[in-house]
């Protein structure tokens, strides 16, 4: 417990200016959004950090198809990269697990376009999607050797074509 804000901080928490960074910009997010104070930052297994807001109602943090969360994850990153030296370090920023039920329906989406494109034999394309989302895309259909992903267009209107393999 931090004696300063009352929130929560992850015991296993990478000690590091970038995770401190972090963890102030998530209590400032929290009273600016006027939601208790209850954060985690914790390490991945790549490296990166994963700040977590915790609140029964976090709905105006997540914002419309995720864009506050996207917003403040993308802020986070430029910070903890400043308070890093200019080092680049992958930060992921989540609450009421969006980010889970966001993969998961995305990688339902992935399979059933792979389908899609098997069964009809044509390109399947899908909606434009953050950078973040198109990774999660490409992933749940990287070991599928019967279809092929790429990404086309400029952002924002970047979008995934799922076609079947040659």
């Amino acid at each position: 417990m931090d004696e300063l804000t009352g929130d929560v901080v992850d015991e296993g928490a990478p000690d590091s200016p970038g995770a401190r960074t972090l963890h102030r910009i998530l209590v400032a997010v929290a009273g600016g959004f006027g939601i208790p104070p209850e954060v985690e930052v914790a390490g991945d297994d790549s490296g990166g950090l994963v700040g977590t807001l915790r609140a029964a109602d976090a709905g105006a943090v997540i914002g419309r198809g995720g864009e506050v969360i996207d917003a403040i994850q993308y802020l986070a990153a430029q910070a903890v990269s400043r308070a890093e030296g200019g080092g680049r370090r992958r930060v992921m920023i989540d609450a009421a697990e969006y980010r889970r039920t966001r993969a998961d329906a995305l990688t339902q989406l992935a399979l059933r376009a792979a389908e899609e494109a098997v069964q009809y034999g044509e390109e399947i394309e899908l909606d434009p999607m953050t950078p973040h989302d198109r990774r999660i895309v490409h992933l749940a259909l990287k070991e599928r050797t019967d279809v092929t992903t790429r990404s086309e267009g400029d952002e924002p209107r970047r979008r995934i074509i799922v076609e079947p393999a040659e």
